[in-house]
């Protein structure tokens, strides 16, 4: 640890220099405040002993100025007097000197003061490479949390640990999965199965991104994404319909390496959705409700290469979008409804 003296005094510069020279101590003496105040700025020093009283800075300035301009850690600080009033000690300590001796120096004195300034300054190192090590581990725990959790819920469960379940009235639903993608799977060996996925999946994660819109979860080549949960927004069925659309540019540029462009469905429904978080150790962000269970249909019975609604979606959009009436279909518990495909956006809009 190299320290820094602030002495005008040469006689005083000298018995300091001997003194920790016959204690290997490193060094580096100036003739006064100023000078040892630029030199602090420009080296790294984590002891510093400074007289009081010195021509153009004096050593309580000095002391105020390190203290206020810290950049690398902890400076200890020994300042060294001749008063001996109490006032013009705690003058002293207020500016920021930890520790102080007394001229003539004693040379016992001056090298038990440095070094318990020695030990303060490496315990406060290690304490700030522990708290660094903290703050990185809690670092990658957020962000752990943030890849399986919104935001916004992530924020909630670090404030309160409690239940989080939300209603929604108005919520948009799609899912997207590949077309045949059993024979995918006889076709290729496992890596090749994850990597094709992975990359699939990556792909559609950007795309949701940029859409502002929250993936919920993928199962097996299903992929699913809401929009208006966990933040509710007006054009949650619009915003589904440009991320299918996207998905549907990008999905054909993927070489599968099966001869001919990945294919996937989708099918898309709007309408009220319960979500929350569930699990103890594994969490997991979900979504439920009849709303949900219509989407899936419309995309386990779609049509390859094309994007699915319902009534209900197609209300939503309004007059924006071109599509085609497919007709009747029967979803469990529902009964018969109206669907359609959604084809392109209406170029006067």
């Amino acid at each position: 640890m190299r320290i820094l003296i602030a002495e005008d005094d040469p006689d005083s510069q000298k018995l300091l220099a001997r003194i920790l020279q016959k204690q290997n101590y490193e060094f580096v003496i100036t003739n006064d405040g100023y000078t040892a105040w630029e030199t602090f700025q420009k080296e790294e020093f984590h002891l510093v002993i400074t007289d009081w009283m010195m021509p153009r800075m004096k050593g309580v300035e000095l002391c105020e100025r390190i203290k206020a301009n810290q950049k690398s850690g902890y400076v200890y600080i020994i300042l060294v007097t001749s008063k001996d009033e109490k006032a013009d000690l705690v003058r002293a300590l207020d500016a920021g000197a930890d520790d102080y001796i007394t001229k003539p120096y004693d040379k016992g004195e001056l090298l038990a003061r440095v070094r318990v300034g020695q030990r303060i300054v490496t315990l406060e190192q290690t304490v700030s490479e522990k708290n660094r090590e903290l703050s990185l581990e809690k670092e990658k725990s957020e962000q752990l949390l943030l890849s399986i959790l919104p935001r916004p819920i992530a924020e909630r469960l670090k404030r309160d640990r409690g239940l989080i379940a939300d209603s929604y009235a108005e919520a948009s639903i799609l899912l997207a999965d590949i077309n045949d993608f059993s024979s995918l799977v006889t076709q290729k060996t496992p890596d090749q199965l994850v990597s094709l996925l992975g990359e699939v999946f990556s792909i559609f994660d950007r795309l949701a991104d940029q859409h502002g819109l929250e993936k919920i979860k993928t199962m097996g080549d299903k992929y699913v994404v809401a929009a208006g949960v966990p933040v509710p927004r007006a054009d949650h069925a619009a915003a589904l319909a440009e991320l299918a659309f996207a998905m549907q540019a990008e999905i054909v540029r993927i070489d599968a390496g099966i001869g001919a462009p990945l294919q996937i469905r989708i099918g898309i429904n709007s309408g009220p959705v319960v979500a929350g978080v569930i699990g103890t150790t594994k969490l997991a962000y979900d979504i439920w409700g009849e709303t949900v269970s219509t989407a899936t249909q419309m995309e386990t019975f779609g049509v390859a290469g094309s994007i699915q609604i319902t009534a209900e979606t197609y209300d939503q959009l309004g007059d924006k979008y071109m599509v085609e009436e497919r007709g009747e279909f029967y979803v469990q518990g529902r009964g018969s409804i109206r669907t359609f495909l959604l084809v392109g956006r209406k170029t006067d809009h």
